[in-house]
This record gives structure tokens, C-alpha cells and sequence, in this order.
């Protein structure tokens, strides 16, 4: 959906119309459930955060100002509510299933499928193991095509920030591939 669009759903949400709601929902829905799936890696999770994110939005929608800033703005109460569930799922495990619970949480490889499902796999695998904000700012990049100024604006970063952890996030991500491929036999770059 482009800006504009979008910008004039947001001002009649905003005035109270729920139709303009349901337009937005359908229109972001599927986006904010992959989002979660990617931010979290857990695919269970992902549609309880949209949802959360949705409601979220529309108890607040009267607070933003631009409403041009809308995905920005929804995504940035995505990616927090995303973080805020896995700090809690992490504190009602004990300390030490933790690390167990999240190598034992499959990859979303359902959010885009494909013929060449191990090299999907390998990269699901590689992002899961980036930390929370690495991982969120690749997903954003990467799955969603922010620019690096709506990314800033969703995770409430610098700009400078966002491109150091997307390099630091793409060095990482390489090694890991790199060492995946090298391991499964499979040729690096194909």
C-alpha cells in the first residue's frame, strides 16, 4: 500500500471510522505476523505480537501526528511489543532451559516458500542466532525493504546505529553461512 493511501486511511481511522481499520489491518496483517516470526524466530508467537500490535494501534492512533509516518510508526510498536514478549517468555523459564528452549524453537520457513529450501533454512538458522536488534534491523532491511531512516525511526536508533548493526549483522550472517555450507557440503555463493 503506498504512503498516500495509507496516510489517508490513518486520518480516517483517526476520526473514528472503523472501516478504514479493517482496510489497514488487512493491508498490514500479513506483513506484521512474518515481521514477528522473524524478529522473534518463533513462528507460534507471531500472531499474538500482530495482534497485540494492532490493538496497540488502534487504542493510539490519535497519537500520531504524521500520519505519513504510519509503518514506521506501526512497526517501531511491533518491534517493541516483539521484544517485550521475549523478555517474557524468557523470564517465566528457568535460567538454564532458556538456551535450550531457543535452540529447540524452529526457524520460519514458512514465511517464504521456496524450491531451494535448505539455502532458506541456512539463512533462517543464521538470522535466529543474531541478537534481538541485529535481527530486527535485517528484517526490516531485508524482508520488509526499509531504508535505513525507517528503520532508525522503528527501533528509536541513530541512523549510524542501524547501518553499524546491519554491517555488523551481515558479517556475522556470512560467517555463519560460510561455516553452514562448509559443513553440509553444500558450495557457498550459488
Amino acid at each position: 500500500m503506498r504512503i498516500e493511501e495509507t496516510a489517508v486511511l490513518v486520518r480516517q481511522m483517526q476520526m473514528g471510522d472503523e472501516t478504514a481499520f479493517d482496510e489497514l489491518f488487512a493491508a498490514y496483517q500479513q506483513e506484521a505476523v512474518r515481521t514477528a516470526a522473524l524478529i522473534t524466530g518463533d513462528s507460534s508467537l507471531a500472531e499474538d505480537i500482530a495482534q497485540e500490535t494492532f490493538v496497540q494501534c488502534l487504542l493510539h492512533i490519535r497519537d500520531l501526528q504524521e500520519a505519513e509516518r504510519f509503518r514506521a510508526w506501526f512497526f517501531k510498536t511491533l518491534t517493541r511489543c516483539a521484544w517485550k514478549t521475549m523478555d517474557k517468555k524468557r523470564r517465566l523459564l528457568p535460567m538454564e532451559w532458556c538456551e535450550a528452549v531457543e535452540r529447540a524453537i524452529p526457524p520460519v520457513f514458512d514465511c517464504y516458500p521456496s524450491e531451494e529450501h535448505s539455502e532458506y533454512e541456512a539463512l533462517y538458522r543464521a538470522i535466529d542466532g543474531l541478537g534481538r536488534k541485529q535481527r530486527a534491523t535485517v528484517v526490516f532491511y531485508y524482508f520488509n525493504g526499509f531504508s535505513i531512516r525507517e528503520i532508525a525511526q522503528a527501533t528509536s536508533s541513530l541512523e549510524a546505529t542501524v547501518k553499524s548493526r546491519l554491517f555488523a549483522a551481515k558479517r556475522q550472517l556470512k560467517k555463519a553461512l560460510e561455516g553452514q555450507y562448509k559443513e553440509g557440503g553444500l558450495v557457498y555463493g550459488k
